[in-house]
């Protein structure tokens, strides 16, 4: 199983998406970089999950996996919903544009499942506003 692979395969589209940005937006994915702490400015917070893999009976390839994308988006408290709503847009664009691209004779085959939100919530002591949106996915390694 690759996991690299499937991982680069959501991580590499949402890095460039919100990279695009003016201004970028800054990215942290799972044990790769670390959250800033006491930072006030918006970032994105990227974790994917892995649930079943190597399912040969559903495809032709043992190297099937499934799991889940949790995208959170972190702004400015204090300063409207309007911000945090625009980069939350931008994470489902790019995991629609994901599953939308066809299947080819290597790489990695990856779709995702419903979109789950977004939800948005605060705290009183915390310095973000926080939305959150959630997919299932399902990858296959073609090489």
């Amino acid at each position: 199983m690759n996991y690299q692979a499937i991982r680069a395969a959501v991580e590499n589209p949402l890095l460039t998406a919100f990279g695009a940005l003016s201004p970028a937006v800054p990215v942290y994915f799972d044990n790769i970089t670390a959250t800033p702490s006491n930072t006030t400015t918006e970032y994105v917070r990227v974790n994917v999950t892995f649930g079943i893999t190597n399912e040969p009976t559903l495809t032709s390839s043992v190297d099937t996996a499934r799991g889940a994308v949790v995208i959170r988006v972190f702004t400015e408290k204090g300063r409207g919903p309007a911000r945090n709503q625009q980069l939350i847009t931008t994470a489902v664009n790019t995991l629609e544009t994901i599953n939308n691209s066809t299947k080819s004779t290597s790489g990695v085959y990856f779709k995702v499942g419903s979109i789950n939100g977004p939800t948005f919530s605060s705290t009183d002591n915390a310095p973000h506003f926080v939305g959150r949106l959630d997919t299932s996915y399902v990858a296959t390694v073609l090489t």
